[in-house]
């Protein structure tokens, strides 16, 4: 019985991780799961969107939407995977995952594009949602660079520096 090596391309770092892999199931495609660390996240986001939205939820949501339309604008289809896979492993609570896409019929060329596209959309999308002034750095960052910056544009006191919660008004 012989087995062959899955290729695997990942981008992890203590804030959020990607990975793409070879399907078992459907040779020439690939898996691509994505999640995140809420709590990793709170020193950025925290006080600066409105009540029940969460800027690293909702970009992590929106990039499975960017993804397939980076994907269709290089010919390659996207699709719902259907496939449990847990990124979760090891990294502790508050880490939400999205479902996974099935990519189809790419090279692994541009496997590696999607990829590096995916990491500077997801921290591109929540800093667009909180900041105005706040962009990536230009060219490639891999994951330790990417988190170093995460970590730059955090505030370490967040919750005091948040604008004070909406008070309901007191009847007279």
């Amino acid at each position: 019985m012989s087995t062959a090596a899955v290729a695997k391309w990942e981008y992890k770092n203590d804030f959020f991780s990607i990975t793409i892999h070879e399907s078992d199931h459907r040779p020439g495609s690939y898996i691509f799961s994505s999640g995140l660390s809420l709590p990793r996240f709170n020193p950025i986001i925290y006080g600066r969107t409105g009540i029940c939205s969460n800027a690293a939820f909702k970009g992590l949501q929106q990039l499975r939407a960017d993804v397939s339309y980076f994907a269709l604008q290089q010919g390659i289809v996207t699709k719902n995977a259907n496939i449990p896979f847990d990124l979760t492993g090891g990294h502790g609570h508050g880490w939400y995952q999205e479902s996974s896409l099935l990519i189809e019929d790419a090279t692994p060329e541009a496997i590696q594009e999607i990829l590096e596209f995916s990491a500077r959309d997801l921290v591109q999308t929540v800093l667009n949602a909180c900041y105005t002034d706040i962009i990536l750095p230009a060219g490639s960052l891999d994951p330790e660079a990417m988190q170093r910056f995460l970590e730059s544009v955090g505030i370490a006191n967040f919750r005091e520096m948040a604008p004070p919660p909406i008070v309901k008004p007191k009847a007279a």
